[in-house]
Formats: C-alpha cells, structure tokens, sequence
C-alpha cells in the first residue's frame, strides 16, 4: 500500500512529534469501541477513510443524548435511535474500507457555513526551505460538513476576508494567518523526514472557535483546482513556478 495516500500513517507521524501535538486532533483508527469512546469524549466525531480523497466517505457522529445519534453525510442528515442500530447502518454505509475516528474541530462559520483553509507548501530542488506558496478558505456550501469544493458545491475566499467575515472577525487576523503559516511550515518540515524527496503538500488547516490552529490532513498530491477558479490566478502560476525549480 502506498503510504503517500495512509491517512492514519501521516496522522501519527505528525501527533507523535512533540511540536505538533497540540495541533493534531485526536484520530483512532475506526472499531465499536473507539467510536463510543471517542464520542463519549468529543460528543462529535468525524469518520473518514484512510485512503480517501477529495471529502469522499466522510461521515459526522454526533450525540444528541437519550441514546439518540445524528448522522450527517453529504447533504443528507439522519437520525439514529441506540447505539447498537447507529453502528450497524455505519458497518453496512463503511463495508470493506478502512476508515479512522477523528475528533471534530468546531469551526467558525460564515454565514451558518463552516471553513477551514488549503495551504500549500512546496520547496525547490535544490533547496531544503519550505516556503507557503499558495493559500485559500474553504467554505463548506449550504447543509454539508465538508469543505471541499467539488463535494460540497462551497465556495472559496481569500484567507483574510474568510476570517474577516467570520464568527472569528474579533480575533486577529495577523495573528491567526501567521499562526497557520507557522504550524504549516512546521508539518511540511516533519512530513520531509517521512517522505523525503517529496517537494510539495496541501494541508488542510482549520482554526477553532477561539483561533486554534488544528492540522485537519495533509495531502502529498493536492489538487490545484481550488487555485484554478480564482480569477486572480497569481497563487496558481507561483505553485506552478515552483514545481519547476
């Protein structure tokens, strides 16, 4: 199995150096008992597959108390009675894949929508210096939990006026961009020591209600669509600028 494409790898990889624990969220691999246990813990959970992309498969648990569970899924929510009942209709949605249990960040949100950020990470051949070429706010569209463009048919917003017009504009935009950049740099640093002739990651970073700064995922092969549907394709040429040094 490829490891580029292991969720779970690159996820404790990244929770085990001591830098970045604290911006990881808490991910199980997906079985009965993690999932009641980390529910009884976060109270809302997203299920994603280990090797999954672009949003597909992801699920949200959530608890609503009296035994009662939510689903949301694409744009579909559902309710479950029982815990027994909740894990068999997963079982049968899941299959065969393998999927992981993470803790759910609370986003801010725009307009009832929530976002989290693509940032893109690259360094030059010859040069060991990660360098943040490129960044965009994803905001989830209208009824889904997903940020993802394509999936969610959201839209996508400079990073600052995505804080600007969020439940987050009394925090510091300086402040929360650098803090993204940092911990972005960071994890590019870290993921060199497990993939070391790679020159480019997507991460997905979401900031919590009080500017947190949590890596969500990290991409080795991000798709360069969410640049391509700016009108100001400055970001995109400088990504691709970049591939070539």
């Amino acid at each position: 199995m490829s490891a580029t494409k292991d969720k779970w790898l690159k996820y404790r990889f990244l929770k085990n150096y001591k830098r970045l624990t604290r911006y990881v969220p808490r991910t199980k691999l997906m079985s009965e008992s993690a999932l009641w246990k980390m529910i009884s813990k976060y109270r809302h959970v997203i299920l994603k597959p280990v090797r999954g992309s672009r949003g597909r498969g992801i699920i949200q648990v959530s608890s609503m108390g009296g035994h009662t569970y939510a689903l949301h899924y694409e744009n579909v929510n559902m309710k479950i009675r029982g815990k027994e009942n909740t894990y068999k209709f997963l079982q049968k949605k899941i299959g065969y894949t393998r999927y992981m249990i993470q803790r759910r960040i609370d986003r801010p949100t725009i307009g009832g929508c929530p976002f989290d950020m693509r940032v893109i990470l690259q360094r030059k051949k010859t040069s060991r210096k990660w360098e943040l070429t490129a960044k965009i706010a994803k905001v989830a569209g209208r009824g889904y939990v997903v940020s993802n463009n394509e999936r969610s048919k959201g839209r996508l917003l400079p990073v600052k006026t995505a804080i600007r017009k969020s439940t987050i504009h009394h925090l510091s935009s300086t402040r929360l961009r650098w803090k993204m950049k940092r911990i972005s740099l960071r994890a590019a640093r870290r993921l060199s020591n497990l993939f070391p002739h790679h020159r480019i990651y997507g991460l997905d970073v979401g900031f919590d209600l009080k500017g947190h700064p949590w890596i969500i995922e990290a991409n080795l092969y991000p798709s360069m669509s969410h640049f391509l549907k700016l009108k100001d394709r400055t970001m995109y040429r400088r990504i691709m600028a970049y591939k070539k040094q």
